[in-house]
């Protein structure tokens, strides 16, 4: 099946979240490849531990802010 909407259009239905971009270096690609499956994994992990905090934290903002 071939898509009818150009990639322009993609970003502007998708939202801001969708849009954003991470540039990661040559030297930090290496420094991962070097990692074994395990780290790999709790590397993984770490990061989702950190977005999960930051989410909650921005419910709880955002909680706060109704309540006043």
């Amino acid at each position: 099946m071939t898509s009818t909407t150009t990639p322009t259009q993609n970003l502007a239905s998708q939202s801001q979240r969708d849009q954003r971009t991470y540039f990661v270096s040559d030297e930090r690609l290496r420094a991962f490849a070097q990692l074994t499956p395990l780290q790999r994994l709790q590397w993984v992990e770490q990061c989702s531990h950190f977005v999960r905090l930051g989410q909650m934290a921005r419910q709880a903002d955002r909680a706060q802010a109704t309540d006043h």
